[in-house]
């Protein structure tokens, strides 16, 4: 529901009965009528390979992980040897979202020898959801705090960069061969634009500011300093001189 001045309004109660809902139509797919006593341990083997494609799809979306596209280590050629250790690697972790998928559901199924018939509605449901999460996290989290699994998504984030760095060189070689230029020469070129085109409005706002303070009117902006009055002292009248004697009149 959109709200003004966020464009759109999360709400996690309403999320949360959403993915209720899903799990409950989820359950009608495997079979489970509502209101019968079902077998929860055939519940174990979709349950899990539905959570394992969620795994695989979420870890798919993250954007260091599609470095290898599908079929790169049989092509041959430059690179291979990394697309190669990179799909072994994907294999791998393949294995973890299967042990961590199987170990949810039975966890699910074990908590759920006792409960009642099927829910009929999802609302009931949600009670049965919110016991699918707690054992999907801690299947989860029991997985992805082992060291080796923490390793293993440092050696997949090494190698897709290894990879893409690679498939960058092998385009970089193919454009030079048509006498194309490459992306780090358009980006050094990019840059020396964006320098000269710097220099030139440095170089323009210089003439503007000069001819904007000679065209100012008079009485604005700063003031000469009026130049100090010369004071003319008077000449100092001679005094007589010392010692002279006057000659008295006759």
């Amino acid at each position: 529901m959109a709200t003004s001045g966020s464009g759109t309004s999360f709400r996690p109660d309403e999320t949360y009965a959403a993915a209720a809902e899903r799990f409950f139509e989820l359950m009608k797919t495997f079979g489970m009528t509502a209101g019968a006593m079902p077998d929860w341990k055939a519940l174990a083997a979709p349950l899990a390979t539905q959570f394992e494609r969620w795994l695989q799809m979420s870890q798919a979306a993250a954007p260091w992980f599609t470095g290898a596209p599908p079929g790169a280590a049989a092509g041959g050629g430059f690179g291979a040897t990394t697309a190669a250790a990179f799909a072994q690697l994907q294999g791998e972790l393949a294995k973890h979202w299967s042990e961590i998928a199987g170990t949810a559901a039975h966890r699910f199924v074990a908590r759920l020898g006792t409960a009642p018939a099927v829910p009929a509605s999802p609302q009931q449901a949600l009670q049965l959801y919110e016991l699918w999460v707690n054992c999907a996290e801690e299947a989860y989290a029991a997985t992805v705090h082992k060291e080796e699994f923490g390793r293993l998504q440092a050696e997949l984030a090494n190698t897709s960069a290894a990879l893409l760095a690679e498939q960058r060189r092998q385009a970089d070689t193919l454009v030079r061969s048509f006498g194309l230029p490459t992306r780090d020469e358009v980006d050094a070129l990019y840059g020396q634009v964006k320098d000269l085109r710097r220099q030139l409005t440095e170089l323009a706002a210089v003439p503007r500011s000069a001819a904007a303070a000679a065209a100012a009117p008079a009485g604005r902006g700063t003031q000469p300093k009026p130049s100090p009055k010369r004071t003319v002292r008077p000449k100092p009248r001679p005094s007589p001189a010392r010692g002279r004697t006057r000659r008295p009149r006759r």
